[in-house]
């Protein structure tokens, strides 16, 4: 067990520890995962942050390399992968049951190094959910309120206080490092609640393998802006661009976040675009997330946070499309 004060002070010991500590936190308003030195800030018991917990292994940009252009070479120069001790407490279990899936990606045909060294060297402490909103909806991708998938610790409320499961040695060695803050939890009960189920998820793979021109797609995509807000805030999504930005003399090489529902995302050279209207690109969302990915890698991209409907501009909720073409 552990108190609601202790988790803060938590914070404050993992730092003298010398791990990087980050927890949610409010700034401008807004929810955000932020790397704290004290835990005064920390915010346990709102729900989800705004943005997904895929930033910390997975940045919105980042550099690869810097070049130096010479008359007649160029100079590549690596550059060292930031990959600290870490801890995340706080998260929620969707957003850490997203991370197996996209462990599949960054090691499937090529090891991102940038990616892999943070997740091995990070530790998720995660808080089961004893409330949700109308956006949620894990039970019905096969995620619960006190999913483990992803996670090093679980933490279960019990009153004022937190059940503390360790699930990794990660995990453990985080407990160990401040031992004084844990008791033993006797036969406290936790206090989980989810949403309820609202579609058939064992329905829709079927349905997308064999309605790829149907009308559906143009009309739950007929009020999309394209503004890529839905893979953005995902914590599965992980498209990304590699850019050079630079001038005469040099630049750098960077890897930056894109969404499959920009216009010109699919854009080819030639001026083709395979996904020319926002029907082509919502399909290809839907289909990605919940036919293409299993097929590559026996599992959703999708565990249900609820971000995509929370944030969207426009209110598309693609729980309600889900659940009309599985009826």
């Amino acid at each position: 067990m552990i108190t609601a004060p202790a988790l803060s002070t938590l914070v404050t010991k993992l730092n003298s520890a010398g791990y990087r500590v980050f927890a949610p936190a409010i700034s401008e308003g807004l929810t955000t995962f932020t790397q704290l030195v004290t835990g005064d800030k920390a915010v346990f018991s709102n729900l989800n942050t705004r943005l997904s917990l895929k930033g910390i292994f997975f940045p919105a940009t980042e550099p690869l390399l810097r070049y130096k252009l010479g008359k007649s070479s160029v100079e590549v120069e690596d550059i060292a992968n930031f990959a600290p001790k870490t801890v995340v407490i706080g998260a929620r279990p969707c957003d850490a049951s997203a991370l197996p899936a996209l462990d599949a990606l960054f090691s499937w045909d090529y090891n991102d190094k940038f990616y892999l060294e943070r997740r091995k060297n990070t530790t998720v402490v995660t808080m089961a959910c004893s409330a949700f909103d109308d956006a949620c909806f894990c039970t019905s991708v096969g995620g619960a309120p006190d999913n483990k998938a992803g996670s090093d610790v679980l933490l279960i409320k019990s009153g004022a206080s937190f059940i503390a499961e360790p699930l990794t040695e990660k995990g453990k060695a985080v407990i160990d490092a401040a031992p004084d803050l844990f008791a033993p939890a006797g036969d406290q009960k936790g206090e989980v609640a989810g949403p309820r189920v609202y579609f058939d998820r064992s329905k829709i793979k079927p349905w997308l393998e064999s309605n790829f021109d149907s009308p559906l797609w143009a009309e739950f995509a007929a009020k999309c802006l394209s503004c890529g807000c839905c893979t953005f805030v995902c914590p599965n999504c992980h498209c990304f661009d590699i850019v050079d930005e630079g001038g005469l003399k040099g630049g750098k090489r960077v890897k930056n976040w894109d969404g499959c529902q920009f216009p010109l995302f699919t854009l080819h050279t030639s001026g083709h675009n395979p996904r020319p209207t926002k029907a082509a690109r919502w399909r290809q969302r839907v289909a990605h997330k919940f036919s293409y990915y299993v097929d590559k890698f026996n599992c959703l991209s999708c565990v249900g946070c609820g971000r995509c409907i929370r944030h969207c501009p426009v209110n598309m909720d693609i729980r309600n499309q889900l659940a009309k073409i599985t009826g």
